[in-house]
Parts: C-alpha cells; structure tokens; sequence
C-alpha cells in the first residue's frame, strides 16, 4: 500500500488515501477503510475537514 499526499477521489474504485483498487466504490470502499487504520484515518480527517460544508450528517 503506498500512501499517497493528497486526497484524489476522481475515481471511484481506487481508494483516494492509498491508491489501493477497491472491490467496488460503495461497500467496497467502506470496507477497505475498515480493514486498513491509515485510510480509515484519513478518511476521519477529511470528514473532519468537510464537516462545516455540510448542513446536517450524511444519511446512509
């Protein structure tokens, strides 16, 4: 897994926090996160950073 420096989410099967390919965009993703800390990390802090440009939590 190689980390990468910035946060790409330009493609949907390929997780933007190591490049890793995921098993599909949705599940996949929440997966992947799951079972890898460093992702699941940087996704937390992203969500952290978005957080102010939402109105209300995300549903789902």
């Amino acid at each position: 897994m190689a980390a990468t420096t910035t946060t790409d989410w330009s493609d949907p099967i390929t997780c933007p926090f190591c490049g890793d390919e995921l098993a599909s965009p949705g599940a996949g993703f929440v997966d992947h996160i799951h079972d890898n800390a460093e992702c699941e990390k940087g996704f937390e802090h992203w969500r952290e950073n978005i957080a102010g440009d939402l109105a209300g939590e995300w549903a789902g």
